[in-house]
């Protein structure tokens, strides 16, 4: 067996949570024997069977994404971001696209007529986004993930769509929406350590995901969506206060050098 099955196969113990440790207690054999099939990448057939049911994982699953990692992060350029700014649902037809969307699964979600979806795509195989098939049938023809320039045309959007969803959620919360808000004051280290932490925990989310691509019918997935935000607060920016109503002549001032503001309530 050679490396890109075994590659697929890493892929898909990471994103279950499963170790070599795990995954030997669950074939009855030791670990090293586990890390020695891994690292010389060589098997017989029925034991790499035995490794996918140990998984919980289908073989002809695992052959059908073994060629199908996650692809490099990839740009598209400032002219077409421009076009894209100056078109906002071609621009969210495109992003569904590249989040494994198939036209048929966006013409759902957003109540599409066949029509409107096929002239979303050919807009988008104009700009060279995309290239068309039989039907409906299209084809990305950008590597993904995307790395958007949001400091460029398409901040307002970027912006729009995650108030948006903050907005939601904060509505949803008894119907399986999660909203976590806080603040709190702590070392740089620690907030260091915590925004690793999450790093990681976003990537476990996307090689999950990806994995649930590969491996479901597409009728049986549902869109979510991650939005994460940590950083030093710059509580005047989000949470302004100024002069107290009294205080009709006063101006907000900023703190005198060497000295810091007062702490903010720590209850929000």
């Amino acid at each position: 067996m050679n490396g890109p099955i075994f590659e697929a196969l890493k892929r898909t113990l990471k994103a279950k949570g499963l170790t070599y440790r795990t995954l030997a207690e669950r074939m009855g054999v030791s670990e090293p024997t586990v890390k020695r099939i891994f690292h010389e990448r060589n098997c017989k057939l029925d034991r790499l069977m035995e490794i996918c049911a140990a998984a919980d994982v289908e073989l002809e699953n695992v052959l059908g994404a073994m060629n199908r990692g996650p692809g490099p992060a990839n740009r598209v350029s400032p002219e077409i971001e421009r076009r894209l700014a100056a078109r906002p649902a071609l621009l969210f037809v495109f992003i569904m696209l590249s989040e494994k969307f198939t036209p048929e699964g966006i013409m759902r979600s957003q109540g599409l007529s066949e029509a409107s979806m096929f002239l979303y795509l050919r807009d988008l195989e104009e700009l060279g986004l995309v290239a068309l098939g039989r039907g409906l049938s299209a084809r990305l023809l950008v590597d993904t993930p995307i790395q958007w320039d949001f400091e460029g045309p398409l901040k307002p959007h970027f912006e729009m769509t995650n108030k948006n969803f903050v907005g939601w959620a904060l509505g949803h919360m008894e119907h399986g929406a999660t909203f976590i808000s806080f603040s709190r004051r702590m070392r740089p280290q620690t907030a260091e350590m915590l925004r690793r932490e999450a790093d990681e925990l976003a990537e476990r989310a996307r090689l999950l995901a990806h994995h649930d691509q590969h491996t479901t019918p597409e009728d049986q997935l549902t869109g979510y969506k991650w939005t994460f935000a940590f950083g030093a607060t710059p509580f005047p920016a989000i949470m302004p206060i100024g002069p107290h109503p009294r205080d009709a002549g006063a101006q907000a001032a900023p703190p005198a050098k060497g000295r810091r503001p007062l702490p903010a309530d720590q209850s929000s």
